[in-house]
């Protein structure tokens, strides 16, 4: 079976379709120990109810063989409570801001450099180098040189989340990833921690390294190296694969992306936002989330889709097809802008949102908009103007404009 077979039975278009037969024929769908779960209003319960449906199982040991423990693949412990409240401190409501900036200038900058010949890989000519960028600039993590972090960042999170059958060769590259990336942290952390005293830098691993001063905001060397590793695992290729699957559909839709053209022309960022994450819902970067239920439950108690779900099922939630349910988006079929953002689940819900979820709201919008300014945005002619993969992740996706 080819991989581009594959690719198109998994895809979003065929999920879509497929989700949306069972929302009203199958709400629940058991499979063997697994259920699926498509209704948006089931999907909330099983995200928020963290007490029940919980992440140790499925990420746990994959997080503690690579980036050792993170707190997003905790139950809420103590630890949990401490080290997510700690590194959510060490962003500040001021870094927003800053952090637009930097996500524009950088991709204003790589969009210059291929203003001449009037074609850009919007994969790894725009959105991982911004991503990688931020993690430099922002996280404070350069690591031994760009393609490098690219590579540790993949692999590793390939690892952790999108390696469900246990590949050897996945799992192999990680574990050989993981080793660098420790060895490169622990310098980093010792070499940072050697110049508090007579440098001024102002980055997420500096500011939990200051904040060790604080017994209450205390993380030692290697709670720092963990959480900051977990940080930038999940900031890299998430942000790449949302920029090129969002940018994807643009280019799908000629009259969508003719009016976000004209509203980045025009300075609209809210507008510019609302094309971006209206694009992604019909190929978001993350349409499943998986739980684990650790006691007997009852789904959707009182209702014509309650389900009884035995302790130890592995619950599939669909993202994608929560925002497809006409009960919540009217229309859902349709491109729409005007819809009310409590809607999109891009980032998750409840106790383990994706802690990139104020930064991507930023971010996402800035590189698109960099991009909407060109002239006559469009596809590269042929095969080239087709979305390439390396796995699981988007790794080419050529676009031509005109130059100058």
């Amino acid at each position: 079976m080819s991989s581009r077979f594959v690719r198109w039975f998994t895809g979003a278009d065929m999920q879509r379709a497929v989700f949306g037969f069972l929302r009203q024929h199958h709400p629940n769908m058991r499979l063997g120990k697994r259920l699926l779960v498509t209704r948006a209003e089931d999907v909330n319960e099983v995200l928020k109810t963290d007490a029940v449906f919980g992440v140790t199982e499925i990420y746990a040991e994959r997080m503690e063989r690579t980036t050792g423990a993170f707190f997003l693949g905790m139950e809420n412990t103590p630890q949990y409570q401490r080290e997510a409240s700690i590194s959510r401190k060490a962003v500040r409501p001021e870094d927003l801001e800053r952090i637009r900036s930097m996500a524009r200038e950088h991709a204003e900058q790589l969009i210059a450099l291929a203003r001449p010949t009037g074609r850009l890989d919007v994969v790894n000519g725009l959105a991982r180098p911004v991503a990688v960028g931020m993690v430099d600039r922002f996280f404070g993590v350069p690591g031994p040189d760009p393609e490098t972090m690219k590579r540790w960042m993949r692999i590793i999170f390939w690892d952790i989340f999108l390696n469900p059958g246990n590949d050897a060769d996945v799992t192999a590259r990680a574990k050989e990833a993981s080793a660098e990336l420790k060895r490169y942290m622990e310098g980093l952390i010792a070499q940072r921690k050697a110049g508090l005293a007579t440098e001024s830098r102002d980055d997420f691993v500096t500011r939990l390294l200051r904040m060790q001063e604080d017994e209450a905001t205390r993380l030692d060397d290697d709670a720092v190296r963990r959480n900051v590793g977990g940080i930038i695992v999940g900031a890299v290729d998430t942000t790449s694969k949302a920029v090129a699957q969002l940018v994807n559909e643009l280019l799908e839709r000629p009259e969508a992306l003719g009016e976000a053209q004209g509203a980045a022309r025009a300075g609209d960022t809210a507008r510019v936002a609302a094309h971006a994450f209206e694009a992604l819902r019909f190929d978001p970067h993350n349409p499943l989330l998986m739980r684990t239920c650790h006691e007997d439950y009852v789904l959707a108690k009182g209702t014509d889709r309650e389900m009884r779900i035995p302790k130890g099922t592995l619950v599939i939630a669909s993202t994608l097809s929560a925002m497809f349910d006409p009960t919540v988006m009217q229309h859902p079929d349709e491109y729409r802008v005007d819809r009310p953002p409590q809607g999109y689940m891009h980032f998750g819900r409840g106790l383990h949102t994706c802690y990139g979820e104020r930064i991507n709201h930023l971010v996402l919008p800035e590189v698109l908009g960099c991009l909407l300014r060109l002239r006559n945005l469009r596809r590269a002619p042929g095969g080239e103007g087709r979305m390439r993969f390396e796995g699981p992740f988007p790794d080419r996706l050529m676009v031509e404009f005109d130059p100058g």
